[in-house]
């Protein structure tokens, strides 16, 4: 029987790696992992990262085909902040604090502009939205997750319908300007929800039985894993005793990098890294990668582990 071999995905680590000053504080296994591992520089971000381990082919467009996985004949929609800079308008759309009430009444703001397209929003979170159509136009959108805390002008959407959904992109924006429930976000502090950001069109093809087993906490990961026939273990005991033959892979909670990020990392090593790295090397794992979104990937087999000359 086929040793077990396991994919560990961990967000947030990129932004730790970057800084050459941390290199001297990260924890036992994972400094392990860096110096004895084989590595391969991907600067694939988490959503695109984990539609291409569910899917037939990469995505390798601009936009991802997610809000389909969802709701059929739809893009989503994402309430955001733009913020001029200089000649440039940089978006924002993470910690704007949006109450479900707020939602609500954004969505309330826009729905009359998006009638004659035949559009109907349908909110799934209060800072994510879907826009069902009865047409999803011929358009390229790009990822928010590509946007986000950058200057747009680049990634505006393109192709034959493009006039038309800038002029609704832009009615947007000047009926966002004056509305009420902008006014009091403001005088709360906040910042107003003056646009939105169309993105997520396209069909997903999934490829059925993927991984024998997949183990995380992300909607997006229920979603592919749900289109593949793969049921998603919620649990966070990520333990690699028990695993004796198939394909793993594991989603781990993306490090806070505000807050101790350096107990959170101890404790991943620890709990998760460790036993790994100790299965691996008792050849009771035939290999392991360790995925970091927007830098790389490590990949380390019984043989990497015994590398004492490293």
């Amino acid at each position: 029987m086929a040793k077990a071999e396991v994919t560990v995905i961990l967000p947030g680590l990129a932004a730790i790696l970057g800084q050459q000053l941390n290199a001297n504080i990260l924890p036992t296994f994972l400094s392990k992992i860096i110096k004895q591992a084989q590595f391969g520089q991907d600067e694939t971000r988490l959503q695109r990262l984990l539609l291409n381990h569910f899917s037939h082919q990469k995505h390798v467009g601009p936009d991802l085909p997610i809000a389909g996985l969802s709701l059929a004949n739809s893009i989503l929609v994402t309430p955001c902040y733009l913020h001029p800079d200089r000649d440039q308008l940089l978006l924002f759309s993470n910690n704007l604090a949006i109450t479900d009430d707020e939602s609500q009444s954004l969505i309330a703001e826009i729905q009359p502009l998006l009638d004659d397209f035949g559009g109907s929003l349908v909110k799934q979170r209060s800072d994510s939205w879907l826009l069902q159509l009865k047409h999803i136009p011929s358009l390229d959108f790009s990822a928010l997750e590509d946007v986000a805390n950058k200057g747009i002008e680049q990634t505006l959407p393109r192709g034959e319908d493009r006039q038309p959904w800038l002029r609704l992109w832009n009615e947007i924006q000047m009926q966002l300007h004056d509305a009420d429930i902008n006014k009091q976000r403001v005088a709360q502090g906040k910042l107003p929800i003056n646009s939105i950001w169309f993105w997520g069109a396209g069909e997903f093809f999934a490829k059925a039985g993927a991984w024998d087993k997949v183990q995380g906490c992300s909607d997006l990961l229920r979603l592919v894993a749900r289109a593949s026939n793969i049921e998603l273990e919620h649990s966070d005991d990520f333990s690699a005793t028990s695993l004796t033959s198939g394909n793993h892979l594991w989603l781990l909670e993306e490090l806070d990098i505000e807050n101790d990020w350096q107990q959170q990392l101890n404790d991943i090593d620890q709990n998760i890294l460790r036993p790994l790295w100790e299965s691996c090397k008792a050849m009771k794992l035939s290999k392991v990668k360790l995925q970091i979104p927007d830098y790389g990937n490590y990949h380390f087999s019984p043989i990497d582990c015994w590398k004492f000359w490293k």
